[in-house]
């Protein structure tokens, strides 16, 4: 079986749609998408998009995702950016789409491959590049699939942590370490790390007219992605 697994779209429609266009050039079987949908600059095109896949996509529910849902059902003052972008991406969403994000599940087993957001215990514990093995190997010693997929801190990577192997697909629409949309696909027993290059600087100027808050930021991200980390 061929499958994608795309992460952290964070609002980026163009890097979603150059992904898309890659996935289905690689005629895969199974679309997996690891959460963190629409937090980001663009989450009405991109909601749409993926909406119309709801039914042949698989979906897991990432940190941004939850909090979304949960702002929705419990609206809470909150005076900071990921607190503002919540609100704001509820108010760009219809109740059917809201109520699609909050039904999505954890995580999802396929063959040897677990795909979870966070890790295996939480969407938002980071298993990072260079989260020390100890560590690691906590998070994931007692699930039954050998290689754990997840995403969340926006970087790719592969690594052998004894008996383990942990992928991260990286992030379509805020990665970073990489000029592009990150994502992977899985041939068999090949996991291949791609990255997907798109026009960066119109997806720039058509965040920069959509209206969000802090859009020059997420502008700036798409043009100049940050490498973070050791």
């Amino acid at each position: 079986m061929k499958i994608a697994a795309i992460y952290d779209i964070h609002g980026n429609y163009r890097a979603l749609e150059a992904v898309l266009k890659d996935i289905k050039n690689e005629k895969v079987d199974k679309v997996i998408v690891g959460g963190d949908l629409a937090w980001g600059p663009q989450p009405k095109k991109v909601i749409d998009k993926l909406f119309s896949y709801k039914d042949e996509f698989t979906f897991i529910m990432g940190n941004s995702d939850r909090e979304i849902f949960e702002q929705y059902k419990e609206p809470k003052n909150v005076e900071n950016m990921v607190g503002e972008l919540n609100q704001w991406c509820v108010e760009q969403l219809t109740i059917e789409q809201l109520e699609w994000l909050g039904s999505f599940q954890f995580s999802h087993i396929e063959g040897d491959n677990l795909f979870i957001h966070g890790s295996p215990q939480s969407d938002t514990e980071a298993i990072r590049i260079d989260t020390p093995e100890y560590e690691v190997y906590t998070m994931v010693k007692d699930e039954i699939q050998h290689v754990i997929i997840c995403g969340h801190t926006h970087i790719q990577f592969e690594r052998e942590i004894l008996s383990k192997k942990v992928i991260n697909a990286g992030s379509v629409g805020l990665q970073s370490r990489a000029k592009g949309a990150c994502w992977l696909l899985i041939d068999s027993d090949k996991y291949d790390l791609r990255i997907t290059e798109y026009d960066f600087e119109r997806a720039a100027n058509e965040i920069l007219l959509d209206g969000c808050p802090y859009k020059e930021d997420f502008a700036d991200h798409v043009n100049n992605p940050p490498y973070e980390g050791p």
